[in-house]
């Protein structure tokens, strides 16, 4: 999940990465969500993986750190009226920097997010062929993870930190067109932050997705099948007045997976690999996007 990765640098310090949709500090994502009208809670899991490089200098050797960030999320969505949803995203991550000079892990709750959606159009339960949805809303991400977290006595890289010490805003739309058993899901979100209690602004995120899907059933199972595209973009941060460099930047992902279904259980599967990146790196700077993944299990009631 929105969104990239920004990259951090001083003179005394490692290359080091950062965050990326589905890390600890980016937007939240609904997904295929078929079940309308339904009400569920799950677990998901979800990891991306960075290399970041810096080039030798004058004045340091080369620099270069291997990055996992890792989250356990408890989600769910509850309907208050026919049309109106609320969602509820409790994270609790698990990030590790592995860099030359300097080996970190840390573990806690995250930053957790109360969003509410309104049902502009659904029209799921008609017997005819073509069927769409249309929710929008948004909501507000709660300063609850650390973000002053340090190593060495100094404050590790901002996007290592579990939350963003921040109140931030969750914008979004979700449009979803299906024809018989093929349908396309796309999806959009703003994420609007605001400056910490240490004044540091992080910028804010815009992400898109649109997702090529297909329902088939066998049995007692159903199965949804999806491929589709992924574009996450995020402005540079500030540190009082001061831009910061090598921060923010956008990435396209290519995604795949699929979503199985059994009774009220669904189990669901997607993969995401970059096939464009673009960060505002400066000219001794290299970082690298990984493939990611994400695994859930919700149940429907």
């Amino acid at each position: 999940m929105m969104v990239l990765i920004l990259l951090s640098l001083a003179a005394s310090c490692p290359a080091r990465a950062c965050d990326v949709c589905g890390c600890s500090l980016g937007g939240n994502y609904f997904g295929i969500l078929p079940l309308y009208n339904k009400n569920f809670v799950g677990l998901r899991w979800s990891q991306a993986k960075f290399h970041s490089y810096i080039a030798p200098t004058q004045y340091l050797s080369a620099q270069q750190s291997n990055d996992t960030y890792a989250k356990v999320e408890l989600w769910g969505r509850y309907y208050l009226t026919k049309r109106i949803q609320l969602f509820a995203f409790v994270p609790y991550a698990y990030n590790n920097m592995n860099g030359t000079d300097q080996a970190v892990s840390a573990s806690g709750l995250g930053d957790i997010s109360i969003m509410a959606n309104y049902v502009v159009v659904n029209t799921g339960e008609s017997k005819s062929d073509f069927k769409h949805t249309l929710i929008a809303g948004g909501g507000v991400k709660l300063p609850t993870g650390k973000f002053d977290l340090e190593d060495k006595g100094k404050i590790i890289n901002r996007n290592f930190q579990l939350g963003t010490g921040s109140v931030d805003f969750n914008v979004n739309a979700v449009y979803t067109l299906r024809y018989k058993k093929t349908g396309i899901n796309v999806e959009t979100g703003y994420k609007i932050n605001t400056r910490n209690s240490h004044e540091y602004l992080f910028g804010n995120q815009y992400r898109a997705s649109a997702q090529l899907f297909y329902w088939q059933t066998a049995g007692a199972f159903s199965f949804l099948p999806h491929a589709g595209m992924n574009y996450e973009q995020a402005a540079m941060h500030k540190d009082g007045d001061i831009i910061q460099v090598n921060t923010g930047g956008s990435a396209w992902l290519g995604s795949g997976g699929v979503d199985i279904y059994i009774n009220r259980f669904t189990l669901g599967v997607n993969y995401q690999k970059p096939v464009s990146q673009h960060y505002n790196s400066d000219a001794t700077a290299d970082i690298t996007s990984k493939a990611r993944w994400t695994t859930s299990l919700t149940f429907n009631f």
